[in-house]
């Protein structure tokens, strides 16, 4: 019998959740011994305890088996994330993007394996590589990954039009730093496009999104190179990936 009078899942809902996670704890397992290239349909199989076919009972493919792990990890990136944050108070909206820089370093350099596969799988699912007009016209043809790609870089992103309302109450304008160089009316019009209706989720003016863009392509990087072991520095990364992001926060006409 399988029903369950009181509301909860059924038996064999129970039992399918089990196999779930088994299935995703030796996927796991493998992406963490061998990249996401060794994680192997046959070898997930052998080590739950059932035959190759049985696995398309609960997973398509391997490509939906990635990206389930995929969004589960964004999910941990994403709680730490807003743990970090949550530090600090909610109109302090320069401290709390400073949070987001940290707990993404943090967690991606932690969990180098898991990050691999985050921004190898699927292809392009980048946030700042997001089509905005299929967003608008069929978001429900983008696929998972992409979104919690972007939920995680929501994050940030609408601390910075808080920080921006604040600044302008404040009587601020532009930010600091050295002038925005004159850029195309068709890279404008990407950077609204992308940043600022998916990222920012506001109009903002264009100086503050051209430098918050710039801020992340060398956050971006430097997570990157950090965590594949590529930075010029290896003894004292810390203070290296630090002055980084004062340098990119004076970019913004602010100094520690």
């Amino acid at each position: 019998m399988t029903s369950n009078t009181a509301g909860g899942p059924t038996r064999r809902e129970r039992m399918r959740a089990e196999t779930i996670a088994e299935i995703k704890t030796s996927a796991r397992s493998q992406l963490e011994e061998a990249g996401p290239s060794g994680v192997s349909l046959r070898a997930i199989a052998r080590d739950v305890g059932v035959t190759p076919a049985a696995l398309y009972r609960y997973f398509d493919s391997l490509d939906a088996l990635l990206i389930e792990l995929c969004c589960d990890f964004y999910d941990e990136l994403i709680a730490d994330t807003r743990a970090a944050m949550d530090a600090s108070p909610p109109q302090a909206h320069l401290d709390r993007m400073k949070a987001w820089v940290w707990a993404f370093r943090t967690w991606a350099v932690a969990n180098r394996r898991r990050f691999e596969l985050m921004i190898s799988y699927p292809e392009g699912n980048g946030a700042l590589m997001v089509n905005g007009a299929q967003l608008e016209q069929a978001p429900e043809n983008v696929d998972r990954v992409t979104l919690k790609s972007l939920e995680h870089s929501q994050l940030c992103g609408r601390e910075l039009a808080a920080f921006w309302r604040q600044t302008e109450a404040e009587g601020g304008g532009a930010p600091g730093g050295p002038p925005m160089p004159e850029v195309s009316d068709a890279l404008a019009r990407e950077l609204q496009d992308k940043c600022t209706t998916f990222i920012v989720g506001e109009p903002v003016p264009l100086p503050w999104i051209f430098s918050f863009t710039s801020a992340w392509v060398r956050v971006f990087g430097l997570v990157v190179m950090e965590a594949f072991g590529s930075l010029p520095v290896q003894e004292n990364v810390d203070e290296f990936y630090k002055t980084q992001i004062m340098a990119m926060l004076r970019d913004f006409g602010i100094e520690g």
